[in-house]
């Protein structure tokens, strides 16, 4: 078992594996960090979207590239969340369209 990491530590990793060259800057290699840990551990992968659309700092489809799911998925792991979809049309615009959709279905 390793033992906590300080901040102080912390940073001073971060600014040795940059200054040892591995990455560019230290936004590189903490972007990096967390696509790794991202990728091992789907379920967070999962919250991770989640938690951004649901703080709308992602799109749905950018949430659902994080996830790593496809869209009909994701938005059941919405519902599943009671997390809704904003719709960016005005109601009456919803409403003409739901309706032109029923007189398509009729014909």
């Amino acid at each position: 078992m390793t033992s906590p990491r300080t901040p102080e530590l912390l940073e001073d990793e971060l600014n040795a594996v940059v200054r040892a060259g591995a990455y560019r800057s230290k936004e590189e290699a903490i972007s990096h960090a967390l696509e790794v840990l991202l990728t091992a551990n789907p379920q967070l992968r999962l919250h991770t979207a989640l938690e951004l659309y649901r703080q709308r700092k992602v799109t749905l489809s950018r949430a659902v590239e994080i996830a790593g799911l496809e869209l009909e998925t994701f938005k059941e792991r919405l519902a599943e969340q009671a997390l809704t979809i904003p719709v960016e049309e005005e109601a009456d615009e919803v409403d003409a369209g739901v309706a032109q959709l029923r007189r398509l279905r009729q014909a």
